[in-house]
């Protein structure tokens, strides 16, 4: 089924214009009128053994139809096999394993060599900087914290509306006087 690419609706059939807003897709009918020989031609290829011809013949039909069933189902069979060759290849299984090594034994002789310095000095100077930053979190942490007012103890402060016992007998001292 096509689609408008101007007012981007579904077009029932083939018609050489959209019928929402007159737009000339003849070109866009031509291209899909083909696709069902490049079906066939994909068809043709893959009985010929020529699986790579055939994998990029359904390509170029998914690209004017995504959702041709046929061409998604041929593509997705040839993926599949690809990569349960690739996995189950015991020599690719080998290769792997000796890129590897060959990765590892490359970076020791470059280390040996001098040419990864920098790398490990870049390495030392983030983990310094990583130190620090633990050391001087934990010195914030662990300080013991000020009580909000200067010379005050903390067993000297008091809720809100109590009232101290040296305040009371102050408060009676001065009313036994007044009277």
């Amino acid at each position: 089924m096509l689609t408008c690419p101007m007012c981007k609706k579904k077009l029932p059939t083939l018609d050489r214009t959209c019928k929402t807003c007159q737009t000339d897709v003849s070109l866009l009918v031509d291209y899909v009128e083909n696709l069902q020989e490049g079906l066939d031609l994909a068809a043709r290829l893959t009985r010929e053994g020529e699986l790579g011809d055939a994998v990029l013949a359904y390509l170029a039909v998914l690209e004017v139809d995504p959702d041709n069933a046929t061409a998604r189902r041929q593509v997705g069979l040839v993926a599949t096999a690809v990569r349960q060759f690739d996995q189950a290849a015991p020599g690719r299984r080998w290769l792997k394993r000796l890129q590897q090594r060959s990765r590892l034994q490359r970076f020791l002789a470059r280390l040996r060599e001098g040419e990864a310095v920098e790398w490990v000095g870049n390495l030392l100077w983030f983990l310094l900087v990583l130190v620090a930053l633990l050391i001087g979190y934990a010195l914030g942490y662990y300080t013991p914290r000020s009580t909000g007012t200067e010379g005050s103890k903390p067993e000297a402060r008091q809720a809100p509306g109590e009232v101290r016992a040296a305040e009371v007998s102050g408060l009676r001292e001065i009313r036994g006087r007044e009277c």
